[in-house]
């Protein structure tokens, strides 16, 4: 009986650890061929995702935004990120606005979907009470060997989270679905927005992580600060340029430079 008893928990044991997460690399397509989403999330937390100018990056267990200014880069904590936006906003004099609309939705498991060789389970994030309002359809694996992609994709949705903070004085109830479902695993489709179309284990290396210099809050907003006042300088100058005589023999009437944008792109 012992040694059953034994057997049975070393069984269970090796069972436990072939489902610990594990360093993936992951990745989606987004709807009418806009792009690639890579996520490279590690079996410790870290997880990295990169779409297009956009960088965002999980580490020690805080969500960073890695912004590109040029040549340079650099990041901010989510936090110190969306607190800057509120400086900024409020210096300006803006507060936030009320929801015009804010209705109660629900996460509602409809069934099962095969998306590639992954299987997941459908939720729909619908108006409660309501399948037939204006509803999200979200496959989602619960294979724990792939639990921190949830974590990597989940940073899209914090990141919109709090800069909707900024921008109204609550987040949207279906937001809030929205998220929790995202948090439950893998996502595999997230409505028509993103495809999941490989999962490929293996080490990632701690370099995959690595941060820019941080800025905090004040600094931050210092940045952006100073590049907002760099691309007006530059509109200015492409405006006095454009509304000047042309030289002799030049094309009269040339277009003005369009300006540069003033904040980074973090979107």
């Amino acid at each position: 009986m012992i040694r059953k008893t034994l057997t049975i928990a070393a069984l269970a044991l090796v069972a436990a650890c072939s489902k610990a997460p594990e360093d993936v690399t992951a990745t989606y397509a987004a709807t009418g061929g806009r792009g690639t989403i890579t996520v490279k999330a590690a079996a410790n937390g870290d997880a990295k995702v990169e779409a297009g100018p956009q960088t965002l990056v999980r580490k020690g267990g805080t969500d960073y935004v890695v912004i590109t200014d040029g040549n340079d880069k650099f990041a901010a904590s989510f936090a110190d990120f969306v607190g800057a936006t509120q400086d900024m906003a409020k210096a300006k004099g803006m507060k936030p606005q009320a929801l015009p609309q804010d209705p109660d939705y629900e996460a509602v498991q409809v069934g099962e979907e095969k998306v590639g060789d992954q299987k997941g389970t459908i939720w729909s994030v619908q108006p409660k009470g309501n399948p037939q309002g204006d509803s999200i359809r979200i496959v989602v694996s619960d294979d724990t060997r792939l639990k921190n992609i949830a974590a990597a994709i989940g940073m899209q949705t914090r990141l919109t989270s709090a800069r909707m903070a900024t921008m109204f004085t609550s987040v949207p109830k279906a937001e809030k679905v929205l998220e929790d479902v995202i948090a439950k695993g893998a996502v595999l489709r997230l409505g028509e927005a993103l495809t999941l179309q490989s999962v490929k284990p293996g080490p990632l290396p701690a370099s995959e992580f690595a941060l820019p210099k941080v800025l905090d809050r004040a600094a931050l907003r210092a940045r952006i600060e100073e590049q907002a006042k760099k691309a007006l300088e530059a509109a200015k100058a492409a405006g006095d340029k454009a509304g000047a005589a042309p030289a002799p023999g030049g094309p009269a009437g040339a277009p003005p430079v369009a300006a540069p944008e003033a904040t980074p792109a973090a979107k």
